[in-house]
């Protein structure tokens, strides 16, 4: 069901935990913001993430995400 960037942006907020969407781009080594969020829209819709106020906008996995992850 998920493609492998959407994998690869997943694990990348598993291991970060609390991340900003540009913090999310550097690390995905993007430098199309577009492209993020649509990820970040598409996980957001599955269930997977969450945004959060924490110093400002962060995204953190859900416990969802975190069983995709693990393919439970």
């Amino acid at each position: 069901m998920l493609n492998e960037n959407d994998k690869k942006v997943l694990e990348i907020i598993s291991k970060q935990q609390l991340i900003t969407k540009s913090e999310l781009a550097q690390k995905v080594n993007s430098g199309d913001y577009s492209k993020i969020q649509t990820h970040v829209s598409r996980l957001m819709e599955l269930g997977y993430i969450e945004q959060v106020e924490s110093l400002g906008t962060c995204l953190v996995i859900t416990q969802k995400g975190m069983r995709a992850i693990n393919g439970e």
